[in-house]
């Protein structure tokens, strides 16, 4: 027999009833976050308020496990999803009753003690039991994930589930979609219940840590630390670092690693305090640079890169999407695909840039016009630049590669490329202004004062999230679709005018 269990006597509960609200359950998202950092959950039971909103790139995240986890559930035509309840225990009515009828369930949710989990999916196995999978949009299993298995064993059997095994279903990167999409290729699904079985020790222990984290009126002491990021960014971020300088911290010193963490403990918070006998040659270029206000240039190093550099010159710049359900036939699950692109053209040295750009019109694979178009317009010679240009290097082969007429042609073109990252990435050109980024979103405004301010989409991650919504979400209204596509075409074009000023900031640096 199924049943719900509540202990009502622990400090939780004073707490509660002190406060004049009802025992709280612990979520299997409130647990992981607990295991990530005890201050962060305490924030959430007692000062939720003061934790920023999920930002836009967060929520894109958030809607493509919802596209997979649907996708998921294809597998099990017969299965039923669960309408959610935002109250645990009326979830759990709900789900014990669903369980009577031996199908596939979507977001059954059970309640074992301060534990409350909901399956992603749960199938009935033998005569009573129940394989427990959990669906992930990564394309491997990471060792968060046994946590996240181990914690729904722990509340399902609690509550009277019996699980024969537990699953960790992720995306098959290898799959090749040709036709409609096929769920049983999309997906590969590994036996976790070992790894599970593991750590239900661990989660009893750690639920009862947790539980009194929360019920403490003083919020946890926890510093600074690597927890920070993983395995998630932290949205705390804000409030834990706010007592960092803006932009001086120690925490963009060029690959510092917990060196950064051992400065903090001795008080050394800003970058230009930093004894510069404890670091490496690039680490005190950096350093002395912040120290002075100038920036670093190694003048021979620089005139070397420029001279890679030979007219007519071509600044290229993509945007793209790679969704985990491939959108288009010959395309994997998370490959780049380009939907738009911005093309500088400088045919001479003196002449002003000319301007080509593309931004794909719906859902036909763009990948095709976008090839032909730049066959055209890039020519036989001359070099392309591009900012991490490895990118667009990948990018074109991968196109190439499915449309095969254009393969010879990528071929030459891949070695026409020119990194314009180079110079900033090695620290042969560094200003404090870039406060340790070597992202084109820092250089530009560093070393030429001009800015992505004012932008909509100032991105590539916002880019993507938005041609994606609106161009294959059906319920976008027109006009929200033309402005995402305005904006689209003024980001993109910010990219290569900013690669064209910054190439010509790095010479004016060494005249």
């Amino acid at each position: 027999m199924f049943g719900l269990s509540y202990q009502i006597s622990d400090e939780w509960d004073i707490m509660s009833a002190m406060n004049n609200r009802p025992p709280a359950v612990l979520s299997k998202s409130k647990y992981l976050e607990g295991l990530q950092c005890p201050k962060l959950l305490w924030y959430e039971y007692n000062r939720q308020r003061d934790i920023p909103g999920i930002d836009a790139k967060t929520q894109a995240v958030f809607d493509e496990g919802k596209r997979v986890g649907e996708w998921a559930q294809k597998l099990f035509p017969e299965g039923i999803k669960i309408e959610r309840d935002f109250d645990p225990a009326k979830q759990s009515k709900k789900s014990l009753e669903a369980l009577k009828l031996r199908k596939p369930l979507f977001e059954a949710g059970f309640v074992y003690g301060r534990a409350y989990a909901l399956a992603d999916i749960l199938v009935p196995v033998e005569d009573d039991a129940w394989d427990l999978i959990e669906v992930k949009s990564s394309t491997q299993v990471k060792n968060e994930h046994y946590y996240d298995a181990a914690f729904q064993k722990y509340a399902y059997e609690g509550a009277g589930l019996k699980i024969r095994k537990c699953f960790l279903m992720h995306i098959n990167n290898a799959y090749l979609r040709r036709g409609a999409v096929e769920p049983d290729k999309l997906f590969a699904k590994i036996n976790i219940m070992a790894e599970a079985q593991e750590k239900q020790a661990e989660v009893a222990r750690e639920i009862e840590k947790m539980v009194k984290v929360i019920a403490s009126p003083e919020m946890p002491d926890i510093k600074v630390g690597p927890q920070c990021g993983t395995p998630h960014e932290c949205r705390l971020e804000d409030v834990c670092w706010s007592f960092l300088p803006d932009k001086d911290h120690v925490f963009i010193l060029y690959k510092a690693g917990k060196f950064r963490y051992e400065l903090l403990e001795r008080g050394i918070v800003n970058i230009s305090e930093i004894p510069v006998e404890e670091l490496n040659e690039k680490q005190t270029a950096q350093v002395m640079s912040h120290r002075t206000g100038e920036a670093h240039i190694e003048e021979a190093a620089v005139r070397e890169f420029l001279k890679k550099i030979n007219y007519p010159v071509y600044f290229l710049d993509f945007e793209t999407i790679g969704p985990a359900i491939p959108v288009y036939d010959n395309s994997r699950p998370y490959q780049e695909i380009p939907f738009q692109y911005s093309l500088e053209v400088i045919e001479r040295e003196g002449a002003a840039p000319k301007h080509f750009g593309y931004l794909a019109p719906g859902t036909v694979d763009p990948r095709p016009e976008v090839l032909r178009q730049l066959k055209e317009r890039l020519c036989e010679e001359g070099s392309i630049v591009a900012y991490s240009a490895q990118f667009e290097m990948k990018v074109i082969k991968n196109a190439a590669e499915v449309y095969r007429d254009f393969l010879p042609w990528a071929e030459v073109t891949q070695k026409r490329f020119v990194d314009l990252l180079e110079p900033f990435k090695d620290f042969i050109y560094y200003h404090p202004d870039q406060a340790g980024s070597a992202s084109l979103k820092r250089v530009l405004p560093a070393i030429t004062g001009s800015t992505y301010e004012g932008l909509s989409i100032a991105d590539g991650q916002t880019a993507a999230a938005e041609y994606f919504r609106v161009t294959f979400n059906k319920d976008v209204e027109e006009k929200d679709r033309r402005k995402v596509r305005d904006d689209l075409e003024k980001y993109c074009d910010t990219d290569t005018r900013g690669m064209v000023e910054v190439l010509s900031a790095l010479r004016q640096s060494v005249k």
